[in-house]
């Protein structure tokens, strides 16, 4: 989650001409994709609705994802009434279709969110112009292995989550936004 910070900072500021309302727009950004899903975790973790903080069981992340859904919604709707620029309500609009995609596999088989939610991210940062495909890859690997080393997912797990949130991302933000 603090990735998509850094994300948003990069895509709000790296601009010739930055936003009248960059604060409020990051502000936007950083509750919706951030600091309610981070407290949500922390009280469905707390009420024992999810055994950990990664819902590590399949059938617990349902819930945290929709809630996820519901709040990247509402943070896209926010930004479209604050006139963020494309790049940026595109990022939380693909927060919206990817985690639906994501519950739809979820309901069948455990893929990994780092490793598409870290990919999305990097499609992102390559549509706004970032060249430097070797650092985000890199970022992109570490992610992976670490689910992997951590036993929270297979290999397969994370190649599959890593290119469908690079691919979705890039053509989302391609064909709806850019």
């Amino acid at each position: 989650m603090i990735i998509s910070l850094l994300v948003y900072i990069i895509l709000i500021y790296d601009n010739p001409i930055i936003h009248p309302n960059a604060g409020e727009i990051l502000t936007t950004c950083f509750l919706f994709s951030n600091l309610i899903p981070i407290i949500t975790i922390i009280v469905l973790l707390r009420y024992g609705i999810i055994s950990d903080l990664d819902a590590s069981i399949r059938k617990q992340r349902i819930m945290p994802l929709s809630l996820g859904v519901l709040y990247a919604a509402i943070g896209f709707i926010v930004l479209t009434l604050q006139n963020a620029d494309a790049i940026v309500r595109g990022l939380m609009f693909c927060f919206i279709t990817n985690t639906v995609i994501i519950i739809l596999i979820t309901r069948y088989w455990k893929i990994s969110i780092h490793a598409m939610g870290v990919a999305g991210l990097i499609a992102a940062l390559w549509v706004n112009g970032g060249q430097s495909p070797l650092i985000m890859g890199f970022i992109l690997v570490l992610v992976a292995s670490a689910r992997v080393v951590l036993k929270a997912h297979n290999i397969s797990q994370v190649i599959v989550g890593s290119f469908l949130g690079m691919i979705l991302t890039y053509i989302q933000l391609h064909l709806i936004f850019i």
